[in-house]
């Protein structure tokens, strides 16, 4: 059976169809649109018209993208954006009128729990593992412990981070302490000390195709990749030192993620720290992953 699931996110809309068979899923096809749906989000409540306009046309060709492809049905979600702008409901109505799909947005616990299981159905989870999903405008996190799922989900999204602290480009020393202060605040609301780390999502993916070296992306590749605190404390170090514009040049990085990339390493930084960790493991099994693993 061919499925397809769409998450629209804060920065962007993303599409995973696969197959799912006795051996279990087997993706076929990603693609992701750079839309920036909650830009702008933090000042004024709500979503951005260029970003509306920017998720319509995306979920219109990747809807077609999937059906072309031979999926059966196609789930979309939203998040953390459609959770939290006043007008996120009536965006997901209207996207239901034009391209017929019927958009969930996730509460944090839905949406930290499909990652989760992503991860753990794609990748031997150690005991106690904490999987991190780190999205534009959130980051979930998620663990098992005493046979029981730990849920959170932190404001401390590479979108957020980037539009309430990064001010000067490259950001200047203050911007970095702020952002930086504002990440340890609320990870220490969490007791994460000695937890191994998984980490999800496009700064996590970014970060080790960058030190990969990678001039085209290859999932299969980033699934299971190592990346340690030295290679992430290097990265951060030389993208806080040069412009956006710079960024874009440097191998791995998709261009229309170089502005924000940054603050989301900081999260990363933050969290090994958290965690007292000296290296993660990146997974592609993320939540379109932990959707289609449940999807009837």
């Amino acid at each position: 059976m061919r499925l397809a699931a769409l998450d629209i996110g804060t920065n962007s809309v993303r599409l995973l169809v696969a197959d799912r068979t006795e051996k279990g899923l087997l993706p076929q096809q990603r693609e992701w649109r750079a839309t920036r749906l909650g830009s702008g989000l933090i000042s004024c409540g709500l979503l951005s018209s260029t970003g509306k306009e920017a998720t319509l046309r995306a979920v219109l060709e990747l809807r077609e993208l999937a059906l072309s492809l031979g999926a059966t049905t196609i789930r979309a979600v939203g998040t953390s954006a459609l959770r939290e702008a006043q007008d996120g409901r009536g965006f997901a109505r209207a996207l239901k009128d034009v391209t017929g799909l019927d958009v969930q947005i996730l509460s944090p616990e839905e949406e930290a729990t499909l990652s989760y299981n992503g991860a753990a159905g794609t990748l031997l989870l150690p005991a106690g593992v904490l999987v991190f999903d780190l999205g534009g405008g959130s980051c979930e996190l998620s663990w098992q412990e005493n046979s029981a799922l730990h849920l959170n989900s932190l404001k401390i999204g590479a979108v957020y981070l980037t539009e309430s602290y990064f001010h000067d480009d490259p950001p200047s020393g203050q911007d970095i302490a702020l952002a930086r202060k504002e990440i340890k605040a609320q990870l220490a609301k969490l007791d994460l000390g000695g937890k191994p780390l998984v980490g999800l999502g496009g700064t996590v993916t970014s970060l080790a195709a960058m030190v990969a070296g990678m001039t085209c992306y290859d999932a299969a590749k980033i699934h299971g990749f190592v990346l340690s605190r030295a290679a992430v404390n290097k990265m951060l170090a030389h993208m806080l030192s040069i412009p956006a514009g710079e960024r874009q040049k440097i191998p791995g990085i998709q261009p229309s993620r170089a502005d924000i990339l940054p603050a989301g390493t900081l999260v990363v930084e933050e969290l090994l720290l958290s965690c007292r960790a000296e290296e993660l493991t990146v997974s592609e099994g993320d939540l379109l992953v932990g959707l289609l693993l449940h999807q009837h």
